[in-house]
């Protein structure tokens, strides 16, 4: 899997340098993007009362302010990673101006702030480390994401799974995680991957079970979702 999706990025690539991707291509691609990531959080917008609210137009009457912020935010936030493409160590200061961005207008207080106490994740029996962990988890997960021992795949399955799992925020942490494995991807040639909110469930599991130590289905499914955005992106 991880070969056919090295196939598939070469692929991408070389319809990148001949223009055959167009922009109005890309563009679509982007709001799918930022709508899936908020729906999985439970974000009520629909795909087009996303695309209307990244026009600077006004959604489906009703929809809360907050979600309206949420896309804003989230696509200021993909446009910033995606200013980032050169294959460097991501650092500590990147990953907190992702947030920052996500949660303007959100959390003002905790906007690129780590979380100073405890938190609980909904769903899942899994408790993050306490806030006194982060000075010694967060440099080192950042630094396993740059080692070149592993697939580039593997590697952004395992930062995401590693940012969820230590919960660095308050809030927003899901999204924050989603973006900087997109940031690891593209810094390797790898296209921005959607990860769709109607397989939320799957990938719910694939991050429990990486939880109780078996990281085979995360890995896979980030591959599938690649392998999809590839696929959706050359019209395939």
């Amino acid at each position: 899997m991880l070969d056919h999706a090295d196939q598939q990025a070469s692929r991408y690539r070389q319809a990148v340098g001949l223009n055959q991707i167009l922009p109005n291509t890309l563009e679509a691609f982007r709001v799918e993007l930022t709508y899936h990531s908020n729906a999985i959080e439970g974000s009520t917008l629909s795909l087009r009362d996303t695309q209307l609210v990244l026009e600077g137009l006004s959604p489906t009457a009703g929809k809360p302010m907050r979600e309206l912020y949420e896309a804003r935010n989230h696509d200021r936030a993909l446009r910033l990673i995606q200013q980032w493409t050169k294959p460097e160590p991501i650092t500590e200061d990147q990953l907190r101006e992702v947030h920052r961005t996500i949660m303007t207008d959100v959390d003002v207080a905790g906007a690129g702030h780590y979380r100073p106490g405890r938190v609980l994740i909904t769903g899942t029996r899994f408790v993050p480390p306490g806030s006194h962990k982060f000075a010694e988890l967060i440099p080192l997960l950042l630094e396993r994401s740059s080692l070149n021992t592993n697939h580039i795949i593997l590697r952004a399955a395992e930062l995401h799974y590693n940012l969820v799992a230590v919960h660095p925020f308050a809030d927003g942490n899901g999204r924050t995680a989603r973006l900087m494995m997109n940031l690891l991807l593209l810094q390797h040639g790898f296209p921005l991957t959607i990860v769709p909110v109607e397989r939320r469930p799957e990938y719910l599991a694939a991050l429990e079970a990486t939880n109780a130590g078996e990281s085979t289905p995360l890995v896979h499914f980030v591959a599938e979702c690649v392998l999809a955005s590839v696929k959706l992106l050359l019209g395939e």
